[in-house]
Formats: structure tokens, C-alpha cells, sequence
């Protein structure tokens, strides 16, 4: 069992797995299909059950499959911890941390959190992915990040949450002077709509909204890129939407205004800091979820009447 473990056949497993296929396993790790069968053959051997069912089309994990994938990730994650933390005692590095964040929060809290963090700690490397909420929830599950910002709504299954907070659907406008503090679902769909794809809860909640209102939505165009939506508006394009959290919201920049929508047209949407229950966290990642915690706090209290 120790020669299976500490072998080049967790490799093996894990492209098997990830793949699906003994075949395309081997073309990515350059090396014979029959190395690998005969490794995975052995495993199956000394253990005495099947960790693959082979099918025509490829292979899939049986239970006991499935059982020793989970502890073998489990293992590769503290493995790589114990590095580390090693690392961080001998002083040849101060850490590093990883973070996946949904796309809805590049705008506001994310860039101020980060920033924070680097003046206090800029000995520590930040290493910061986004994508869709689902994504993230998955990666911290996976191990791939310290911690997560996740628009997925509740229950999160796999994760903690250990903080959360608001964020409410704006209108991004051209900035015509007129002052206007807030906007309808109309006045928004009165120009092309610049909005994001399937992939954003925002778009669910807009879909949803318009349908209701009995008004049809034809985008100009969709896109996964809160940046690239603002960038469109600014030229003029038409009207884009982001999430914002109210209390670390600042001006979108020049010539564009983000304006809420009119009380009750959209629902509110929640932010959720969420960790894994399984992994254990580096010196530097239980530093950075923390200062995440209370930067979360203190905007809370911020928005609190």
C-alpha cells in the first residue's frame, strides 16, 4: 500500500481521473498506456478491488475508486502545506496564498481587500483566479484555492461560510449630468444592453425581471468581463450591469455613472467567504482569510444604519 502511495501512480490516478481515459492519460504525462495499466493493474492487486470500471469510451471510478481518489487529494493537499510551511520556517519564501473570487466582485471590494492586504503584508504573494461563482466553490473544494468569494446561493455544500455580505445589481450608464440617483428596468432596456452571460447569477436575476415586467431582452452583447462591459458603456455602446457591495462602492470612472435600480425591481444578491472543511490552511492563508474577515466586518458595520 506505501509503494502504491508514494509512487508515481498518484500521478497516474489523478490524469486518469481527470481525463477519463488510460489513453489520454498517457499522451499527457508522456508516457505508454501500458505503463499505466500496469501500474494501475499492481494498485488493484494489492489493495484486492477494482478502482476503474473500463468501458468502451473510456474508464470510471468504482467506490473504492472514489474512496482512495479522495484521500489521495486530501494527502497531496497537506503535502504540499507541510512544503510550505517548511518553507516559511526556514525563511526562504513568507508565503503564498490563493483566492478565486467571483467575476461580479472585481469592482469595489476585491481591489480594496487586496490592496490592504499587500501594504500589510507585502511579503506574502497573492495569487488571485476569477471566474463564474460555481467555479470558485469548486476550487476551494478541490484544494486549487485558500478561500473563495462566491455569489452561489445557499445551502454551499462542501464549504464553510465564514462571512458574508450585500452586493446590489447597478445600471451602468453613459453620464448625461441629469443627477438621477437611481434607474427602472425601462430607462436601462431604453438603449442596447451590454449584459453578462449565462455564466453570472446577474444574468438569471435580470432574465427573471424583465420576463416579469413583460419586457424582452435582445443583448448588443454578453460577456463573462465586468471590465470589458464598463469599457463598452464608457464608448458608448449602450447601458451594461454590475454587482456592487453598497459600502465599498466608488465611482465607475470617467464619463459613466452606476446607478441602482428602482427598489424592488432586482433582488439583492450575497457574497460569501467560504473555505473548506477538509483542507488545513497555511500560516500565510489563515492571515489573508482573516484580514478578509475583518474587511468584511468592517463593512457591515459601515452599511449598518
Amino acid at each position: 500500500m506505501k509503494r502504491v502511495l508514494f509512487s508515481r501512480f498518484t500521478n497516474y490516478l489523478d490524469e486518469i481521473v481527470r481525463l477519463g481515459s488510460i489513453r489520454r492519460a498517457a499522451e499527457k504525462l508522456h508516457v505508454s498506456p501500458s505503463a499505466i495499466d500496469k501500474q494501475l493493474l499492481r494498485a488493484e492487486q494489492e489493495m484486492g478491488v477494482a478502482l476503474f470500471e473500463r468501458h468502451p469510451r473510456g474508464v470510471r471510478l468504482t467506490s473504492a475508486g472514489e474512496l482512495l481518489m479522495y484521500r489521495v487529494r486530501n494527502w497531496q493537499k497537506d503535502l504540499r502545506l507541510i512544503g510550505i510551511e517548511i518553507e516559511e520556517l526556514r525563511g526562504l519564501r513568507r508565503g503564498e496564498v490563493r483566492i478565486a473570487a467571483a467575476q461580479e466582485a472585481v469592482f469595489g471590494l476585491l481591489p480594496q481587500a487586496l490592496a490592504a492586504f499587500a501594504r500589510e503584508s507585502p511579503q506574502i504573494t497573492l495569487k488571485v483566479s476569477v471566474g463564474e461563482s460555481e467555479r470558485v466553490r469548486q476550487m476551494v473544494i478541490d484544494g486549487q484555492a485558500d478561500f473563495g468569494l462566491t455569489f452561489s446561493p445557499r445551502p454551499l455544500p462542501g464549504v464553510a461560510v465564514a462571512r458574508d455580505i450585500g452586493f446590489q445589481p447597478y445600471a451602468l450608464m453613459p453620464d448625461d449630468g441629469s443627477g438621477r440617483r437611481s434607474t427602472t428596468l425601462e430607462r436601462f432596456f431604453s438603449r442596447p444592453s451590454i449584459v453578462p452571460d449565462a455564466s453570472s447569477h446577474l444574468r438569471d436575476m435580470l432574465d427573471i425581471a424583465a420576463a416579469r415586467a413583460g419586457l424582452s431582452i435582445t443583448p448588443a452583447l454578453t460577456s463573462n468581463s465586468p471590465e470589458l462591459m464598463r469599457e463598452l458603456v464608457r464608448e458608448g455602446c449602450g447601458h451594461g450591469m454590475i454587482a456592487l457591495c453598497p459600502a465599498a462602492a466608488g465611482p465607475p470612472g470617467p464619463g459613466i455613472v452606476a446607478l441602482p435600480f428602482r427598489a424592488g425591481v432586482l433582488p439583492a444578491l450575497t457574497l460569501s467567504l467560504i473555505t473548506s472543511h477538509d483542507t488545513a490552511a497555511s500560516v500565510a492563508a489563515v492571515l489573508a482569510k482573516q484580514h478578509f474577515e475583518l474587511f468584511l466586518d468592517a463593512l457591515r458595520e459601515r452599511a449598518a444604519p
